[in-house]
């Protein structure tokens, strides 16, 4: 039977009840489906959501024929119409609606000869987007919010893919893409399954959980070297990713010949700009704690003045262990989306790529924090301060004379800790939007890079 979209007011009572619902704070006013194209008896409907506050948003909802006595069935539950969305992005077919169509693009790297009844699983904890996996080769990723124009998951991922050849990230083998009236919008990407691997956060939070239960039966308070021999794993993790990710720096500076990401020498313009949207970040701290006056006293544009002479590449721009996968002591860096609250045009613009290097020095905090047993804060504090040195030691080895990092180690440990407190302030603001439990984390790592960037005191003395 083919499906049938519900009626509005029943479709905004599913809508809202969505994990990957972004506007969960506000009440749905009105749902206009802009369009409906039919694909193996379900239809992918473009659903045009406006809000109470006034503001609207685009979403992608497969619907599926309900069963007896529902009423809304998410098509990406059917595994006949997952298939189909495979089969689309494999032969780079297309299937039209009444104004647009759905049309699939596979890239070079496409596994030729998968079986056409691949086992397909859709994975739980989606959070914005709905993962789906076909066998032990192929995840399908469907974004739900819709943005239109280029995707940086889809280009990012195909430029590593086929042109830098970058084996840390799994291969991109092709993406399914609405058109209309000449303008783009993807709606889902498929990659290459890491079969086996771990999610980093989660994997790192159990290696802590190791560390601890060590460092309990341990005498005396913590040294570097005690924390070094008991928490191996972990720090030789944090190593490996520090190397990965200047690894993934080079790739993305790799093609001087491609506009989209042709390194650009950093401008004083890009200083001053940067600058302001790390003071627009504070300001909105400040507002979420309600402490005016916070860290005010930074001299940003002072602290950055050391990327004179560095260079501008493209970047993941959302890099934290939740955007990792570990598998067998190594590293795969997925999800190059980019925060999802900017556009798309801001998160495909080049930046410094420290930018990623503060964003897992902030993890790396959040982990030690989320993990932190009583009684054991100075074996925290200990292993924090040995992880993040780990993480930038390897980061440096591995960018040393990439001209997208500055030469001078105190001109990249003042721009890093820059970044830091631009993600820490971003992390209050969430925070205390969503979790006031969680909020003294970010704000303890505002003061603490914030810190690093005040002159020291035998400095001024001198």
């Amino acid at each position: 039977m083919a499906s049938k979209i519900p009626p509005s007011d029943v479709l905004a009572a599913w809508l809202a009840r969505q994990r990957w619902f972004a506007a969960k704070t506000r009440r749905i006013e009105a749902i206009v489906i802009e369009d409906a194209v039919p694909l193996a008896g379900a239809v992918i409907a473009i659903a045009h959501v406006t809000l109470d506050d006034g503001g609207t948003d685009r979403y992608a909802v497969p619907l599926g024929a309900p069963s007896a006595g529902g009423d809304v069935a998410d098509a990406l539950d059917d595994p006949r119409f997952c298939l189909a969305l495979l089969d689309l992005i494999a032969r780079g077919a297309s299937r039209t609606g009444q104004w647009g169509e759905v049309r699939g693009g596979p890239t070079s790297a496409f596994p030729r000869g998968l079986a056409p009844d691949l086992p397909v699983r859709r994975l739980g904890g989606e959070q914005s987007n709905t993962s789906v996996v076909f066998g032990d080769a192929v995840i399908v990723k469907h974004f739900r919010r819709l943005a239109e124009g280029i995707n940086p998951e889809a280009e990012m991922t195909r430029f590593l893919t086929e042109r830098a050849r970058f084996a840390q990230t799994p291969r991109l083998f092709g993406q399914l893409d609405y058109r209309r009236d000449g303008a783009t919008t993807t709606l889902a990407v498929a990659q290459e399954l890491v079969a086996g691997a771990r999610d980093g956060w989660q994997w790192m939070l159990a290696a802590l959980g190791d560390f601890y239960d060590r460092a309990r039966r341990a005498s005396g308070p913590p040294d570097a070297a005690q924390v070094r021999a008991l928490a191996g794993a972990s720090l030789g993790a944090l190593d490996r990713l520090g190397a990965v990710t200047a690894g993934l720096h080079r790739a993305l500076a790799s093609d001087p010949h491609d506009a989209d990401f042709a390194p650009e020498p950093i401008a004083p313009g890009d200083l001053a700009a940067w600058s302001r949207d790390v003071g627009a970040r504070l300001e909105a701290a400040r507002a979420a704690l309600g402490r005016e006056g916070l860290v005010a006293d930074l001299d940003v544009r002072d602290a950055l003045d050391g990327l004179r002479g560095s260079q501008k590449i493209r970047h993941h721009g959302d890099l934290h262990l939740g955007q990792t996968l570990y598998r067998d002591g190594d590293f795969a860096i997925i999800d190059f989306e980019g925060e999802p609250i900017r556009p798309l045009a801001e998160r495909r613009r080049k930046h410094t790529p420290l930018r990623d290097v503060a964003g897992l020095l902030r993890s790396i905090d959040y982990a030690a924090q989320a993990s932190r047993p009583a009684g054991l804060e100075a074996w925290v504090r200990a292993w924090q301060a040995e992880a993040a040195r780990a993480l930038r030691a390897a980061y440096r080895a591995g960018a040393r004379g990439a001209p997208f990092t500055p030469e001078r180690d105190e001109a990249f440990a003042r721009a890093v800790a820059v970044f830091e407190l631009e993600k820490a302030a971003y992390e209050i603001v969430y925070e205390a939007n969503h979790r006031p439990d969680w909020v003294e984390i970010p704000t303890r790592g505002l003061f603490s890079a914030a810190a690093r960037l005040r002159p020291s005191p035998a400095a001024g003395a001198a």
